[in-house]
């Protein structure tokens, strides 16, 4: 009976850890692209969003451009950001604390498929959803 007690309790061990080897608090990165890779224009061809304020929309922002440039600045529905990028991830931020994580989940020379979270600092506000981009 001793033997059984001591199999059960290292199973359950071994599932404890692989439970918990499963989560992780790592962020999630997108695939590897260079900065040269992204500067250009690039216009918007299918979006959708959800915000903590529990609206939502799809292809609200088809036709707007995104404008990424070497200088480090960015420029998205006539509004201003500072970017930069690493393991796939371009993080855009602004004077307003506003910060975009956008993570690039495919890459052609042609084409950028992403998803996005968007904080408010000031406001208590996020936003999250996806975009596929076409370089112009």
């Amino acid at each position: 009976m001793k033997k059984l007690k001591n199999v059960w309790l290292f199973l359950s061990f071994i599932l404890m850890v692989a439970g918990m080897a499963s989560c992780s608090t790592e962020d999630p990165t997108g695939v590897e692209v260079s900065r040269e890779d992204i500067i250009g224009t690039w216009k918007v061809t299918a979006n959708d969003w959800t915000n903590s304020e529990e609206e939502s929309n799809r292809n609200d922002h088809v036709g707007q451009t995104l404008s990424v440039r070497s200088d480090g600045t960015a420029s998205f529905r006539g509004e201003s950001f500072n970017w930069s990028l690493s393991k796939g991830v371009l993080t855009l931020s602004d004077k307003r604390r506003r910060n975009i994580r956008v993570v690039i989940l495919s890459y052609t020379e042609e084409e950028i498929q992403a998803s996005y979270d968007c904080t408010f600092e000031s406001e208590m506000y996020t936003e999250e959803g996806n975009y596929t981009f076409k370089r112009v």
